[in-house]
């Protein structure tokens, strides 16, 4: 036997034997492009803000909606509505969208959906950044809520986080 067809069969042993050790489960993972949609079709519309844009992200188990609305500080990560339905309730926004809540407890109130906290930070030039998070639960599948929002001080206003109104996922069946 030459060494060619030694080193052949030593590839195919090896190859079949990785093969041997290798989960027979499929793992499927889906991620579909972002689609527009209109203000209608997210769980949780955001009445009393001007969007410039909505949409809808399959991802895995999960579906993502996101709402940019109106900009006028250009703080980084700002001023998105970010809306997850999924098999279990989320602590912070994913990564994607550039911001995070803070540790400390935030101050708590209810609205239309139910209790939320939200806080307030003021940022060095005098603009002030609202974060909020809320969940909710239907049929087994949890809607988490995270708001970044910033407006310069003569600007900013809570209520319209007290007028959130849901849509089509919180109706009653």
């Amino acid at each position: 036997m030459n060494v060619t067809q030694s080193f052949c069969i030593a590839v195919g042993i090896i190859g079949l034997s990785g093969c041997q050790l290798t989960t027979s489960q499929p793992v499927s993972h889906t991620f579909n492009d972002p689609v527009p949609i209109h203000d209608y079709q997210l769980p949780v519309f955001p009445q009393g803000m001007t969007s410039l844009g909505n949409y809808r992200q399959q991802r895995n188990q999960d579906i993502w909606y996101w709402t940019e609305l109106e900009n006028h500080t250009f703080q980084r990560g700002e001023n998105l509505i970010v809306q997850v339905i999924a098999n279990k309730p989320l602590s912070q926004p994913p990564a994607q969208f550039s911001f995070s809540l803070p540790a400390n407890p935030g101050e708590r109130k209810y609205n239309s959906i139910g209790a939320y906290q939200h806080w307030v930070s003021v940022m060095p030039n005098g603009d002030r950044c609202t974060y909020s998070q809320q969940h909710t639960k239907r049929m087994n599948k949890y809607l988490s809520i995270f708001i970044h929002h910033c407006a310069p001080e003569d600007q900013h206003n809570l209520s319209w986080l007290d007028n959130l109104k849901p849509s089509f996922f919180l109706e009653e069946r």
